[in-house]
C-alpha cells in the first residue's frame, strides 16, 4: 500500500492531466447517470439501510489501513455511535449533491496516515483504500434488498454499480481501482476477504468489547436512560450485525452463528419486508433522498427542503490560530481532527 503526499493536488486525487494524455490507452469505465431516474437516488435513501450500518462499518474496519486509522486518528472508541451519526447522512447526501460535498469529505482525509502493525505505511487517500470504503456503500444498497426487500435483477445490479462509478467521480479520486459491473464487484469483495481483510483491534472493540463495556450514548439519549438500556441495545445491535455478515466474514472474525440464530434472523427479515410495504411511501426513505424524491415526483408526500451541509468553520478564529492549531499526539492539528468530526469523516 503506497503512501501519498499530503496535498489536495496529489496526482492520486486528481489525474485530469494524465487522463487527457493517456485517453487512448486508458480503460473505458462504464457509468450510469445519477438523478431522479437512477436507482441510487431512490434506494440509496431506503430506511432499511440503517439495519446494515454495523455490517458496512465492520467490512470497512476489517481493512488494515482503515482499522489502524481509527486507532490512530479517530474518536471511534470514545463515541462509536457519534461516528455513524456524523458520517452516514453526509455520505448519503453526496449521492444527491451537485456541489463540492464529496470533495470536502475527501479532503478531510488528507492528514490521515500512519504505520500499520506490519510496519507498512498507510494513507487514507490511497485510492485502493478509499475505493474499498466506497464499494461497501455501493454494495450495501444491493445487499439491503437481498436481506430485507425485493432483490434487484442482474441488470439493476450492474446499473447500481455503474451509478456508483458516477458517485465515485464526485470525489475526484483516481480511477485505478474502480469496478463498473456487479460480477467484478462480487469477485473483488471475495478477493478482499481472502487476501486483505483481517480481524483487528477495531473490529474486536465493535463486536466484543462494546457488548460488555459501556460506550458513550448516541446523541440525544439522556445518560441516565442510556445507563439502563445500553446493554440490551448493544447486544441486539451486535447480534443483528453478525447476522448480516456472510459466513466467510464470520470465520475470519471467529464469530459464532448457530442455525437457531439464522432461523430467528430469517423471521425478523421476513417481518421487516412485510412491515415496510405497509408504510406510507414517504416514510420508507431517509433525508435528503426523501425530500428530493418528493420534489421530483418520484414518490408522494409533503415536500420539505432538506438541510444543506456546510463546510466546517471554526467558531473561534482566535482559538483556531492558537489552541486548535497545535498538533496532537498523532501529528494532526486539533482543528483538523475537529474538522473531520464535524464533516462526518468515514474513517
Amino acid at each position: 500500500m503506497s503512501n501519498l503526499p499530503d496535498s489536495k493536488n496529489s496526482p492520486e486525487i486528481s489525474e485530469s492531466s494524465q487522463d487527457t494524455a493517456n485517453n487512448e490507452s486508458k480503460r473505458k469505465l462504464r457509468r450510469a447517470p445519477l438523478g431522479p431516474d437512477s436507482l441510487l437516488w431512490k434506494w440509496g435513501s431506503d430506511n432499511r439501510l440503517q439495519l446494515l450500518r454495523g455490517y458496512t462499518g465492520i467490512l470497512q474496519n476489517m481493512h488494515p489501513a482503515i482499522g489502524q486509522s481509527l486507532l490512530d486518528h479517530s474518536k471511534f472508541f470514545d463515541e462509536p455511535f457519534a461516528r455513524l451519526q456524523r458520517s452516514t447522512p453526509q455520505i448519503i447526501q453526496s449521492i444527491y449533491d451537485d456541489g463540492d460535498l464529496a470533495e470536502r469529505i475527501r479532503d478531510y482525509h488528507v492528514t490521515i496516515k500512519g504505520t500499520l502493525q506490519s510496519g507498512e505505511r498507510y494513507h487514507s487517500l490511497n485510492p485502493e483504500t478509499y475505493w474499498w470504503a466506497h464499494a461497501t456503500f455501493v454494495y450495501r444498497v444491493i445487499y439491503t434488498q437481498d436481506l430485507f426487500g425485493t432483490p434487484f435483477t442482474k441488470a439493476e445490479r450492474d446499473q447500481l454499480v455503474r451509478e456508483g462509478v458516477t458517485w465515485w467521480d464526485k470525489y475526484g479520486m483516481s480511477e485505478r481501482p474502480v469496478i463498473d459491473n456487479y460480477d467484478d464487484l462480487v469477485a473483488y469483495m471475495d478477493d478482499m476477504v481472502e487476501n486483505v481483510l483481517e480481524r483487528n483491534e477495531t473490529v474486536d472493540f465493535a463486536l466484543r468489547t462494546a457488548r460488555v463495556e459501556p460506550v458513550k450514548a448516541p446523541d440525544g439519549v439522556p445518560p441516565r436512560l442510556w445507563k439502563i438500556i445500553w446493554k440490551p441495545i448493544m447486544r441486539s445491535t451486535i447480534w443483528l450485525t453478525i447476522g448480516t455478515l456472510p459466513e466467510k466474514y464470520r470465520r475470519i472474525l471467529d464469530l459464532e452463528w448457530t442455525s437457531r440464530d439464522q432461523k430467528r434472523f430469517d423471521r425478523i427479515a421476513k417481518a421487516i419486508r412485510k412491515v415496510f410495504t405497509l408504510l406510507p411511501e414517504d416514510k420508507r426513505f431517509m433525508e435528503p433522498g426523501r425530500s428530493l424524491m418528493i420534489k421530483n415526483g418520484m414518490i408522494e408526500g409533503k415536500y420539505k427542503e432538506p438541510k444543506t451541509i456546510q463546510a466546517y468553520q471554526p467558531k473561534n478564529e482566535a482559538a483556531e490560530a492558537s489552541d486548535t492549531a497545535k498538533p496532537n499526539a498523532e501529528g494532526d492539528s486539533n482543528d483538523a481532527v475537529a474538522a473531520r468530526r464535524a464533516a462526518g469523516c468515514p474513517f
